[in-house]
């Protein structure tokens, strides 16, 4: 929260309090002899409801600003996102005609590069957009092939997974879910596999009925640290790369969908993770 909306807040808070602290000293000097008049539960009552309207009026127009600030920066968020979309569509059509019209080597490395860092403008753009769906709560559940978002998981991890071998069977099964929000549960994982593998082990994804087990040979944890794994910026070794954040979005997401989320694990002999799919299962 930035330094002036955080004033604000308190300014709301203490605003609020006032009114009811200055209820309850006029309470306390008027109850006797308005008492006499009207019974004191139903004065008690009414009194704190009074209260309560006016420190709700008070906090409410004390807040008024963060209220505008945060609307417009939603606004100029939605705004820019929207407007981000036509320029990257244009840069990746007219790299395409200059690469298909350019001969020499040098720049058409040039422009391979240009085309990654158009790619990975274009993925922070999704990702966006993904949130901002999520956040107005619009329908993202999709019909999918649990194997087809398995494998995609698989070639985006290839990169960092080097001489480690990720090994999947053929996995079979339509689910009914956010599919950009499952995808992202599934490489979490694997990237949490690759990042505390030894010695190049593979990593093995199976299936058991209606779970999706996710194993490696990797340094494991002791219980103390299975208690604190899901803890947003939570990291077992703080000299690997990353935030702590991955494991506390896929805990996020299981629980929105209802998954059924185990984690079996021993130090320097491996990890294993369990997701109940049964309630993401599409049946025809």
């Amino acid at each position: 929260m930035r330094h002036k909306d955080r004033a604000i807040l308190i300014r709301a808070i203490v605003l609020f309090s006032s009114s009811i602290g200055l209820f309850i000293v006029i309470f306390s000097l008027t109850w006797s002899a308005i008492s006499q008049i009207i019974p004191l539960p139903v004065l008690f009552i009414a009194g704190v409801l009074f209260s309560i309207l006016i420190g709700y009026f008070i906090a409410s127009y004390a807040l008024t600003p963060l209220f505008k600030t945060n609307r417009l920066l939603d606004f100029l968020l939605k705004d820019t996102l929207h407007e981000l979309n036509i320029p990257l569509s244009v840069i990746k059509a007219n790299l395409q005609m200059l690469s298909l019209e350019e001969k020499g080597e040098k720049n058409l490395k040039r422009l391979e590069r240009i085309a990654l860092a158009s790619d990975d403008l274009h993925q922070l753009y999704k990702e966006i957009d993904y949130y901002i769906k999520r956040e107005i709560r619009e329908e993202l559940k999709e019909i999918f092939d649990l194997n087809d978002v398995i494998n995609q998981a698989i070639d985006k991890c290839q990169d960092i997974a080097k001489d480690t071998v990720i090994e999947a069977g053929h996995l079979h099964g339509e689910l009914f879910a956010d599919k950009h929000g499952f995808a992202k549960v599934i490489s979490n994982l694997l990237s949490n596999a690759l990042k505390y593998n030894r010695n190049n082990q593979s990593i093995h994804i199976s299936q058991e009925g209606n779970q999706l087990i996710i194993k490696d040979h990797g340094i494991g944890m002791n219980e103390s640290e299975l208690f604190l794994v899901f803890d947003r910026y939570y990291q077992i070794d703080t000299n690997k790369e990353g935030f702590g954040i991955g494991l506390s979005i896929v805990k996020a997401y299981c629980d929105d969908f209802k998954i059924g989320l185990k984690i079996n694990s021993q130090q320097m002999v491996g990890t294993e993770v369990i997701l109940d799919l049964s309630n993401l299962l599409h049946k025809r």
